[in-house]
């Protein structure tokens, strides 16, 4: 989870999916203050699913494999 007070970047993105690949693991980011344009679509090249936190703490998809992932019924 990124408790940063800005929106992931796609560096953000890409750190996380180089760590879950050297790990052989999947990997999800979750953000409290959502992801700029460019994170949205390195997620997506990468496979990233995304999510935005509430302030409860309830995860919502905000890309195409976030989704994927909801409805497979991790998230």
């Amino acid at each position: 989870m990124d408790p940063a007070p800005r929106p992931a970047a796609p560096r953000d993105v890409e750190c996380l999916w180089l760590t879950a690949m050297s790990e052989s693991a999947g990997c999800a980011y979750f953000s409290l203050a959502g992801y700029d344009e460019d994170a949205r679509a390195c997620a997506d090249t990468l496979g990233v699913p995304l999510f935005v936190l509430d302030l409860t703490g309830i995860p919502t998809p905000v890309n195409g494999p976030g989704r994927a992932l909801a409805e497979a019924g991790a998230a």
